[in-house]
């Protein structure tokens, strides 16, 4: 018979953040406002200037919601269990500045990372309350499959996040989701690299929801990529947030669909944004280290 045992964090005094810890606003007073301050987790190829700077962090400033961007260890390319030793930092970084529960933020990769954490450091468990996820690689992609077979060499990010990884099978051995965490996963239809999309979801649950934001807006066309910066998924992202549990569709007007961009993503950048975001993706997929095979698995 299995127990359930409830994991209590002890609050640790805040330090300085690390050097890859990027912060904005007090968190302490921010959770006594009750805005729960939020850790964003990048995706592969990416960095947290690229991925979130003038979308989500922005939409966060406007609400006065203190938050903080982690970067992965070569743009999120290099072995994963390597960079979620930096999101497990920054979780308890942010908690302990807060002095309460965090939020996490995650796109593609990032959305996946964080369970990581939460498996193999469980008193982080209890420093999280929600955890939104855009696009997340939960179970990887058959794109990845067919990609390093074909090229016979990988980055070790692309090889762990292929549908069947070794990675992957051990982070999703057991349970994939926790008590006391609200999980909020949301993809799109129009994806093209989570092949197929609902590798994202995770097992139903009441304390989980996942969502296609064509459910919300029936002819959103968002693909991988701009699930960054999409209104749809910036709504539902946002429930999850600002409310109890996880996002609920009942919740949640359609007033603005057919809007492309969320309400803090300026559309005279928009482009120029997007570009620099695209640009280092490429860059870094030049230049990040290949592999012949996936990284062995390590457990913390």
């Amino acid at each position: 018979m299995l127990s359930t045992v409830l994991l209590v964090a002890p609050v640790p005094a805040p330090c300085a953040p690390a050097p890859d810890l990027h912060c904005t606003g007090d968190p302490a007073a921010s959770a006594r406002a009750g805005r729960t301050p939020v850790l964003l987790i990048h995706g592969t190829t990416s960095n947290s200037r690229a991925n979130f700077s003038w979308n989500w962090d922005r939409a966060f400033d406007a609400e006065r919601r203190a938050h903080c961007d982690v970067d992965l260890p070569d743009s999120g390319n290099s072995d994963l269990q390597v960079a979620a030793e930096r999101v497990a930092n920054g979780i308890r970084y942010l908690y302990g500045a807060a002095g309460a529960k965090i939020d996490l933020l995650g796109h593609s990769q990032g959305g996946m990372l964080g369970r990581w954490v939460l498996k193999y450091h469980p008193e982080t468990r209890a420093m999280v309350d929600d955890y939104v996820s855009l696009a997340a690689s939960n179970h990887g992609t058959q794109e990845f499959v067919v990609q390093c077979a074909a090229q016979t060499v990988c980055s070790a990010a692309y090889w762990q996040q292929r549908a069947g990884s070794a990675f992957l099978t051990d982070l999703n051995q057991g349970p994939q989701t926790w008590p006391g965490i609200s999980y909020t996963q949301l993809y799109t239809r129009h994806d093209e690299i989570i092949l197929p999309y609902r590798l994202s979801a995770l097992p139903a649950a009441p304390n989980v929801s996942n969502i296609a934001v064509q459910e919300l807006c029936a002819y959103e066309t968002v693909e991988h990529f701009g699930m960054a910066y999409d209104n749809a998924a910036w709504l539902l992202g946002i429930d999850a947030i600002r409310n109890p549990g996880p996002a609920r569709l009942s919740r949640v007007s359609r007033a603005t669909c057919g809007l492309p961009l969320m309400p803090a993503v300026q559309p005279l950048k928009f482009l120029s944004n997007s570009a620099a975001a695209l640009a280092q993706s490429a860059r870094s997929m030049l230049t990040t280290p290949q592999l012949t095979a996936e990284p062995p698995v390590r457990h913390p």
